[in-house]
């Protein structure tokens, strides 16, 4: 026991000198970065510019450089690795039509003014990673060779990478644009992933074809944000993302899995003349205003578990779906009217074997379709299939209609004293006409009369209606004949599927 204290007690010790060190290592850390984002030394542009011309190594940490950093007048491409870490570059800086063929690392370096890549390339990978870009930053047709790494990058003015090339992978992973951002007609050849990134205002991300699998997971976009003629070659998810204002996909082209899961879509979402060639996953997205997909192709849409706001709407006027797995429930109150959306509804149900949404769907096409209809021959035929058997599609109006003709007319064939026994007990013909005509007939035989008349349309034996009854008497009949022939179509539509 004593030995075993004494171990514990050792251990004890060393790990309490562990921890010493490591808040000892936090503590100089923390130290050296206060040192470094005050105490950066002085470098002129001029200096960095000699290094480069004359093939010098260029490496720099924790600098601050004055005056204009001028590189679009190099009479050649920059071969060697260009390193400026943590740096601080205090005037505008112009890379334009630079040939990079080699590393630029510019991890953690701040431009305070306007920085201009336009017509840039980048032979070699491009580190961005938390870059804060203080001024509007240009890199229009820019050719990006390898990675091209922005992550927890920061743009506070305007941005633009338009009409741009990604060869390699591209990472803007909790990248932030405090101000509009510009991705239109930008081609990216290998996966891009925008994971955890913030769109402070407007982002137009138009024409451009992503070929591999792109990550739009857990986005802010708090502007409006435009994809609209995108397409998307391969995978991409933008689930658990947010988008507060309108979210444009129009026109835009999904060729792998679109992942919208858990999407919280504040503004409309347009979705019109979109084409989903693959499984399209809304799966517990919310949708605060209109769903938009006019137009659209769609493959396979899944939007179980969606929700939508009291007023919101589902437009599907001229869309085109193979399957669309979403409970009537959801979406009844919600639709656009639309005759060819509706049946196509009703057959993408009836392919789910989901019949009783198809039956729901089908019966609140027609009552639309018969209320904005004008009065008319058809109209009224409408509203007589409406009332008897509900479309087709509800039996159970049938049978209500059934049941409440036999007892109508038992009761009218009893309070009227309206039929007549013409036999007594033990007698095949009454003894006194006058007995017979005093009759009062009792209600069980007046139902008993309805319900045989409504079913054969022939009287019991020794039962028979007198005067004006015998006109209702037929009249009974035939609709019980309309009703039974009704009930065994509609019961036989319903059960052979």
């Amino acid at each position: 026991m004593v030995k075993m204290a004494g171990w514990l007690a050792v251990a004890f010790l060393l790990w309490i000198a562990v921890l010493s060190i490591e808040a000892s290592s936090l503590q100089d850390l923390g130290n050296f970065t206060e040192k470094s984002a005050v105490q950066q030394k002085p470098v002129g542009a001029s200096e960095i510019l000699s290094k480069i011309q004359s093939n010098q190594p260029a490496s720099y940490d924790n600098i601050a450089i004055s005056g204009k950093l001028d590189l679009s007048n190099l009479d050649g491409p920059i071969r060697q690795p260009l390193k400026i870490t943590n740096s601080t570059i205090l005037d505008p800086a112009n890379f334009e039509e630079v040939t990079f063929q080699s590393l630029l690392d510019l991890r953690g370096t701040t431009f305070k003014d306007q920085t201009n890549f336009v017509k840039a390339q980048f032979q070699g990978d491009a580190a961005f990673i938390g870059t804060k870009f203080s001024g509007d930053t240009d890199f229009r047709f820019v050719k990006f060779g390898r990675s091209a790494l922005f992550g927890k990058a920061r743009f506070d003015g305007l941005v633009s990478f338009a009409n741009s090339e990604f060869s390699g992978n591209a990472n803007f992973e909790g990248s932030d644009f405090e101000d509009e951002a510009n991705f239109d007609f930008v081609l990216f050849s290998r996966p891009l992933n925008f994971m955890s990134a913030t769109f402070s205002k407007d982002l137009s991300f138009t024409n451009s074809q992503l070929s591999a699998t792109s990550l739009f997971m857990y986005c802010k976009f708090n502007d409006n944000a435009s994809f609209a003629g995108t397409r998307f070659a391969s995978d991409v998810r933008f689930r658990s993302s947010r988008f507060s204002r309108n979210a444009v996909f129009v026109l835009a082209s999904f060729d792998g899995l679109s992942d919208f899961a858990s999407v919280d879509f504040q503004g409309d979402a347009f979705f019109a003349v979109a084409k989903f060639s693959d499984i399209a996953h809304f799966l517990d997205a919310k949708f605060k205003k209109d769903l938009i997909l006019e137009n659209a192709r769609i493959y396979s849409m899944q939007l179980d578990n969606a929700t939508f706001e009291k007023d919101s709407k589902i437009d599907l006027i001229e869309a085109d779906f193979t399957r669309l797995v979403v409970p009537w429930s959801i979406i009844k109150d919600r639709l656009e009217f639309n005759g060819a959306a509706y049946l196509a509804l009703v057959k993408n149900y009836k392919n789910l074997e989901w019949f009783d949404d198809a039956d729901n769907c089908y019966y609140q096409y027609r009552k639309i379709s018969q209320a904005n209809e004008p009065w008319g021959w058809h109209k009224l035929i409408d509203v007589i299939s409406w009332l008897s058997c509900g479309y087709g599609v509800r039996v159970s109006y049938t049978v209500f209609w059934s049941i409440f003709t036999i007892l109508f007319f038992g009761l009218i064939f009893w309070a009227g004293n309206g039929m007549r026994r013409f036999e007594f007990i033990g007698l095949e013909v009454p003894s006194n006409l006058n007995n017979i005509q005093g009759q009062r007939v009792s209600l069980v035989d007046a139902l008993y009369f309805s319900v045989a008349m409504f079913t054969t349309s022939q009287s019991p034996v020794n039962n028979y209606p007198v005067g004006v009854y015998r006109h209702l008497a037929m009249i009974e009949g035939i609709l019980g004949w309309f009703f039974l022939g009704l009930f065994v179509v509609v019961l036989s539509g319903l059960l052979i599927r």
